[in-house]
C-alpha cells in the first residue's frame, strides 16, 4: 500500500498549482478537503498529519507512516 502526502498551500511543480490555496478563504472544495485532511490528528501520535508528511488511512483512520 502506497502512502499519501498533502501538498503544502501554494505548492507548484512546473508552473502548476498543485497544493490547496494560499487563501484559506477560497471557497474550492478540494482546497478545503486538504487542510481538513491535514488538520485531521494521528491516530497514534495525536499529532496533526499536516503537509509533505507521508500518512496511511486505514480503517477511516489517519496514521503518519512513521507512526505505523
Amino acid at each position: 500500500m502506497a502512502y499519501g502526502l498533502l501538498p503544502k498551500p501554494g505548492k507548484r511543480v512546473r508552473g502548476q498549482e498543485i497544493g490547496p490555496c494560499v487563501n484559506e478563504n477560497c471557497g474550492h472544495s478540494d482546497c478545503e478537503e486538504t487542510r481538513k485532511m491535514a488538520k485531521t490528528k494521528c491516530y497514534f501520535c495525536k499529532k496533526k498529519i499536516g503537509y509533505e508528511t507521508p500518512f496511511y488511512k486505514k480503517q477511516g483512520r489517519f496514521i503518519h507512516a512513521k507512526c505505523l
